[in-house]
């Protein structure tokens, strides 16, 4: 009988394939696979790790709806911890997040204690000037880019720097913010993200790509989230989605391959400074220098004369005695000419009311810093339309403002960029 049966297997055994490595290797999983179920069914401890899982703790955190977090933002969030577990990223106890698909005039930024599970900050903070004005739709990693980076980022060590106590960043995001440190893009303090900033203008101002805070909470944040936080930045970016490591940890590769990807936006070219603006041309060549002043207002005076809104496209960045600057083009001069009849010697104090103004640059804890000055080239006597000009330039207008002092200088107009204007 069993001589018998092993001549079957013998014969039969060359006419029927042997399973494949893979069949054994599936029965396996399976087998695998089901033994985990009836373990987490049956098992009392591996409830109890699923049930104490920390990031429900950190979950049920950050849906506490009165701290305003979306669910997408959650959801990323979320994500981004359990990849960076996965990849052993070390970091501390507190997370930061931004969440830039809101507008500038919102709170953005929240600071947690993940030890404590509770809510630190909650406050403002800006995006860079070409990512947008109220809103941002525009993100890059590239050098000279003045736009914002989107992705999560580990902090590094705090330093005091020409903006007050500031803190380097390490992105941690390549394509998307690995070139943070190289950029210089840091968090700092920011006048123009002050509340009271934001209520008058209708928005923050702008930095040149760094996440700017409000200047009377800069420090204590800075302080809390110093030396190896997590911060995540958030867009809804189908890009970010796809091919971010922290938000495809299981399934990275196939997420990437197989996504539906966005073309990337452009900067919005309503928050680049394209207006011309009026500067004296002390060296009479037609172009403006450095050391050449423009023109500018108080920025209330500025909604005094022409009871419009400030365009914080044309504010100074910097402020003079706690004062906010406008700069002014040749249309509002010609209508301030025009309002108060100063061609015709009369109401011209108004024209006082118009400064001139250069950057001076300053060391300041250690770091070279630019401030804004005021200078007097003496008390506005007359201003004239310069006739000659006018047969030369055709519709552009070029005045001559005559001083006390018998002394005169031409205002022109420039479209240059002007790194200290424009919020």
């Amino acid at each position: 009988m069993i001589k018998g049966l092993l001549l079957y297997l013998a014969v039969t055994s060359a006419s029927f394939a042997m399973p494949s490595l893979d069949f054994f290797q599936q029965k396996v999983a399976n087998t695998y696979n089901l033994m985990g179920l009836i373990t987490s069914i049956f098992n009392p401890t591996v409830q109890t790790n699923i049930q104490n899982d920390p990031f429900n703790d950190i979950k049920a955190m950050l849906e506490n709806k009165d701290y305003l977090l979306s669910d997408a933002v959650i959801n990323k969030v979320l994500t981004t911890l359990k990849c960076a577990t996965t990849y052993n990223v070390e970091h501390n106890n507190v997370l930061a997040i931004i969440d830039y698909s809101l507008p500038s005039s919102e709170k953005r930024l929240w600071v947690f204690d993940l030890n404590q599970k509770k809510l630190l900050f909650h406050t403002y903070v800006s995006h860079g000037i070409n990512s947008g004005t109220l809103l941002s739709n525009y993100f890059s990693n590239k050098y000279n880019s003045k736009a914002s980076s989107i992705g999560v980022y580990e902090t590094d060590k705090a330093y005091r720097g020409r903006e007050g106590l500031s803190l380097q960043l390490t992105g941690l995001d390549q394509s998307f913010n690995d070139n943070a440190a190289g950029r210089a893009i840091v968090i700092h303090p920011g006048w123009y993200v002050e509340e009271d900033f934001i209520k008058k203008y209708g928005r923050a101002g702008r930095s040149w790509g760094c996440p700017a805070l409000p200047e009377h909470l800069s420090e204590a944040i800075i302080n809390t989230i110093k030396d190896k936080a997590l911060l995540v930045i958030y867009y809804p970016n189908d890009k970010w989605f796809a091919k971010s490591k922290f938000l495809n940890c299981d399934n990275h590769s196939t997420i990437a391959a197989d996504a539906q990807l966005f073309p990337e936006l452009k900067p919005d070219e309503d928050s680049i400074p394209k207006e011309e603006i009026l500067f004296a041309d002390l060296n009479k060549n037609n172009k403006r220098e450095e050391n050449e002043p423009i023109l500018a207002i108080t920025a209330d005076n500025y909604e005094r004369l022409f009871q419009i809104k400030v365009p914080l496209s044309r504010m100074l960045r910097r402020q003079i005695n706690n004062t906010e600057y406008v700069a002014l083009n040749g249309s509002e001069f010609k209508t301030l000419i025009a309002t108060n009849n100063i061609l015709l010697n009369t109401n011209k104090d108004d024209l006082n009311a118009v400064y001139f103004v250069i950057p001076e640059v300053k060391m300041n804890r250690g770091y070279y810093q630019t401030q804004m000055k005021i200078i007097l080239l003496g008390k506005a006597k007359d201003v004239r339309l310069n006739s000659t000009s006018l047969i030369e330039n055709g519709d552009t207008k070029v005045y001559n403002i005559y001083f006390d002092t018998q002394s005169f200088i031409s205002l022109k107009s420039t479209k240059q960029f002007i790194r200290w204007l424009g919020l």
